[in-house]
């Protein structure tokens, strides 16, 4: 019989016994060359000891797909090759707290822009794989680790593709692929302004909010629901918090 490993992403902390209380994203901006000293603080709220490890990911996006976390697989902008932890392993007792130091290295002739990786924390019982039965035997947190080089440029977004579904009766899922081609990331913010045929605003309808890497693409999905059938005109605004990119689609509802 086939064992499978079952990983657990955990976007919040709940129902894990180590947290991470200072965010699963850090940004740093790397004004001068030298070594970057970050802490990403965690904390065992369980009742007994746990042991946790670190392990160096990165993250793949490409265009058209959803982003990929891999340890065989790197790409041009990865801080993997510059990146160090203090400790690899450490056991935290019962409402202890520690900060977990990691070091960045980069060259001198690092370009400027956008590097990033993930540190991915594991915990619980290592000496066994994680089954359908037993899913808390083991968890990792993926801490995405993003540096900006140099003076910050606002980044330009393409329209990929745009894309309409039917997501259930009168109900129609927008999924929109931006591209980034800037030096720099952003959070993009999504959303889609609707109007009738006789050009009256009617909604606007806030969609997702992702981080989106230099020459990379991200998806981001809106959902329309709750429409009167009809041919309706929509407007979808991508905000970088420096700029707005904008898109025109048409929405129809039977």
């Amino acid at each position: 019989m086939k064992k499978y490993l079952i990983y657990i992403l955990f976007p919040l902390n709940t129902f894990a016994q180590i947290q991470i209380t200072n965010g699963l994203t850090q940004t740093i901006q790397a004004s001068t060359n030298g070594e970057i000293v970050g802490r990403i603080k965690m904390k065992n709220i369980g009742k007994k000891q746990e042991t946790f490890s670190t392990f160096k990911f990165d993250i793949i996006y490409e265009c058209g797909r959803y982003g990929n976390f891999t340890d065989t697989t790197t790409h041009d902008k990865s801080l993997n090759n510059w990146l160090d932890f203090d400790v690899d392993e450490k056991q935290l007792s019962p409402n202890q707290e520690f900060d977990l130091i990691f070091r960045i290295n980069m060259p001198d002739d690092a370009s400027p822009g956008t590097y990033w990786s993930a540190v991915m924390i594991e915990y619980g019982d290592l000496s066994k794989p994680v089954s359908a039965v037993a899913i808390n035997d083991r968890v990792r947190y993926a801490v995405q680790i993003i540096v900006n080089k140099g003076n910050y440029e606002a980044p330009k977004l393409i329209y990929k593709k745009i894309n309409i579904f039917t997501n259930g009766i009168k109900s129609k899922m927008v999924t929109v692929e931006l591209e980034n081609i800037g030096f720099f990331s952003a959070k993009v913010k999504t959303q889609l302004e609707l109007y009738d045929e006789k050009g009256t605003k009617i909604q606007t309808i806030q969609g997702d909010g992702k981080n989106i890497y230099p020459s990379r693409c991200n998806i981001y999905n809106i959902e329309v629901k709750n429409l009167k059938p009809g041919k309706y005109d929509g407007i979808i605004l991508a905000d970088t918090g420096k700029k707005i990119f904008g898109s025109n689609i048409t929405l129809k509802i039977d």
